[in-house]
């Protein structure tokens, strides 16, 4: 088998064996980038509530009981506190409660994990360490693997050394540029 024939056996190989890890990476590449615009991590609904309650029992059990009835919410009361004069929290399991006694409102957050993407942005962060950081380099190496012996897969004046080797240019100047523009 000539070297060609070789390259282009591990090339294809290996890059079917990458598939899996490209997307991951990119799909949670893509929402951490646009951590500013949206949680990736976790869905957060917000829900506004009037209802008529007696502020003096406010800090009693029997108004909790109450008041969890009336927003049909059935986790129990973790922990509670005043955040300011007029904002008492409750928190509960993926939900805080910010009630405000002079208006009568209640402001019920939930938060929830996304589906997917917090996994996946759970790896692409390497909040699982040691192993996932060697996995990740193993996976590093074949990507640098996979780039350089892409330069050999077109023999002559169709592959690298004709108008494709353009591309291979870009593809260094579009990180020079940034680096460039940016960096000043």
């Amino acid at each position: 088998m000539s070297w060609f024939k070789l390259n282009r056996s591990l090339h294809r190989d290996i890059g079917y064996f990458c598939i899996g890890m490209t997307l991951v990476f990119a799909i949670s590449g893509i929402a951490l980038n646009h951590i500013h615009q949206f949680n990736s991590n976790y869905q957060v609904s917000r829900e506004s509530h009037t209802l008529q309650f007696n502020s003096d029992k406010l800090e009693t059990p029997e108004f909790e009981a109450w008041l969890l009835r009336e927003l049909a919410l059935s986790n129990p009361v973790k922990a509670r506190f005043w955040q300011d004069r007029n904002t008492y929290k409750l928190f509960l399991e993926g939900t805080t409660l910010y009630l405000n006694p002079h208006t009568n409102q209640v402001l019920v957050e939930q938060v929830k994990p996304r589906f997917l993407l917090r996994q996946l942005n759970f790896l692409h962060l390497n909040e699982a360490r040691a192993a996932w950081m060697w996995f990740s380099d193993f996976y590093a190496f074949l990507l640098i693997y996979l780039a350089l012996s892409s330069l050999f897969m077109v023999k002559g004046k169709k592959g690298v050394w004709g108008p494709r080797g353009l591309l291979v240019l870009a593809g260094f100047a579009a990180p020079i540029g940034f680096v460039a523009f940016y960096s000043s």
